[in-house]
């Protein structure tokens, strides 16, 4: 047994045992997981960061037959910092090797109790687009593995379990959600890949 199939059957598990592998990021929900990660270096903003390049090298130690990667983006009228670090993130994930689903993020208003104005809050969600993938490849994976611990998925994978396949799940495990817990024949905390995956901004900052 080389080192890597050794790190692989360690932090993850066997990929024999699991077959043929999608992997879906849903990397609106990835990356707040910093905030677990490092909570020190995080305290106040996100100061280091998951890594994508990292991520997908991760990823990579199973040896998925896909890999796909969700992320909104801002356009430029809502400012035009915000609009560029996420399309750099979008570009670093294709460069990585990920299928790269995105759109436009939108900012929705929110209130009060009393009616009053809160603000507007960024909101961008793909539960429909990776349901939609995940229903429309089925034939083609024996494994999902899924980078989020977004309870709003349990009701898809528990359909999927039903139809012989097998649920892996990745999240840190503050943001683990009890239906992720219940239908996941394996649970990897996050935390557990935290030395490969950290990112330091100020040592590697964007390209421009």
């Amino acid at each position: 047994m080389d080192l890597q199939e050794l790190k692989t059957k360690y932090y993850f598990f066997d990929p024999a045992e699991f077959g043929k592998v999608f992997v879906f990021i849903d990397f609106g929900n990835v990356r707040p997981w910093a905030k677990d990660l490092w909570p020190e270096e995080n305290k106040f903003k996100i100061s280091i960061e998951v890594d994508i390049i990292k991520l997908a090298e991760v990823c990579n130690w199973i040896s998925p037959i896909k890999k796909f990667f969700y992320y909104g983006h801002f356009d430029e009228t809502q400012g035009k910092d915000k609009h560029n670090k996420s399309i750099w993130r979008i570009s670093k994930a294709e460069k990585a090797g990920f299928q790269v689903k995105t759109k436009v993020i939108k900012m929705i208003p929110h209130y009060e109790e009393d009616g009053t104005f809160a603000g507007k809050f960024p909101k961008c969600n793909f539960d429909v687009e990776m349901t939609m993938t995940m229903l429309q490849k089925i034939e083609k994976y024996e494994t999902i593995m899924l980078f989020s611990g977004d309870s709003d998925f349990g009701g898809l994978l528990g359909y999927l379990k039903n139809k012989g396949k097998k649920v892996v799940i990745v999240c840190t495990r503050n943001r683990m959600s009890s239906e992720l817990q219940t239908v996941a024949d394996k649970f990897i905390p996050a935390e557990t890949l935290a030395e490969f995956l950290k990112y330091n901004p100020k040592t590697n900052p964007p390209e421009r």
